[in-house]
């Protein structure tokens, strides 16, 4: 939805965070769908400019501010960013995965966490376009 909206073609970056899932298997970092929105966010800010960011380059500061208000919004609304803490799975362990997926944890986890994610996103949008 957010890739149509700002009219990318998904070839060259579908692929970009695929290798990320249950915090890289661990579970002890940070929620996948919170490290995609913020390469997006990055990208988003970064979109009309030719070169790479800058250290105090407006767009980088902007991208900084967008992704900092989708942390805070989030940890406000979830209570944590650590996908350990948010599916009560341990995804170095076998068993708890295999319970992620048969119980599915996803449902009233994940989803309402990518939901979120894809409205702050949408919201945030405006400003940058």
């Amino acid at each position: 939805m957010l890739r149509e909206d700002s009219g990318l073609d998904a070839v060259p970056y579908q692929w970009a965070a695929a290798g990320y899932m249950g915090a890289v298997n661990s579970g002890k970092t940070i929620c996948g769908i919170l490290f995609g929105a913020s390469i997006y966010l990055g990208f988003l800010n970064g979109r009309n400019s030719a070169e790479a960011p800058k250290l105090k380059d407006e767009g980088r500061l902007e991208a900084i501010k967008s992704v900092n208000n989708l942390f805070d919004g989030f940890i406000g609304h979830f209570g944590d960013t650590d996908c350990k803490a948010l599916t009560d799975c341990d995804w170095s362990k076998a068993d708890d995965v295999k319970r992620y997926f048969k119980d599915e944890i996803y449902i009233n986890t994940c989803f309402r966490q990518f939901e979120y994610v894809v409205k702050q996103c949408l919201n945030e949008k405006p400003s940058v376009v």
